[in-house]
């Protein structure tokens, strides 16, 4: 997968489950033993590093909730929802959302940890602050 982006192409990582299933568990894992995203985007670095001589980075991050059909931005809460939109140049986007300029995993994982506290979350019988939405990074 990081080398399909390193060469220009968009990836997904997707994880599907029920609720307590392990989904964020596997996605953010812990300090001791990450999960997908810290291993991805550590190996996105690792090879950023090693082209750095040959091309030029610009790694921007923006986190988004779809939750009961709209879209809110978990990296600069506000009270109004978010946009899809056709752009010319960039296609299908959304409009308004915070794009962040990052430079390492560890910047990029607090960001994650700050957009997690803005998710929406409710009580189930499976888990008492289930996410009740989506997330996208």
């Amino acid at each position: 997968m990081i080398d399909g982006i390193m060469q220009g192409y968009n990836a997904t990582v997707f994880a599907y489950g029920a609720t307590g299933a392990g989904k964020t568990y596997t996605m953010l894992g812990t300090e001791d033993e990450p999960g997908i995203m810290m291993l991805s985007i550590g190996e996105l670095f690792n090879q950023i590093e090693s082209y750095s001589e040959q091309r030029d980075y610009m790694l921007k991050v923006s986190y988004v909730e779809v939750y009961n059909e709209t879209l809110k931005d978990l990296l600069h809460p506000r009270p109004e929802t978010l946009d899809l939109r056709e752009d010319a140049d960039k296609g299908i986007c959304v409009a308004g959302v915070m794009e962040i300029m990052t430079t390492n995993t560890d910047e990029i994982m607090d960001h994650i940890r700050f957009g997690n506290k803005n998710r929406t979350k409710e009580f189930t019988m499976a888990n008492d602050a289930s996410s009740r939405s989506h997330a996208v990074l």
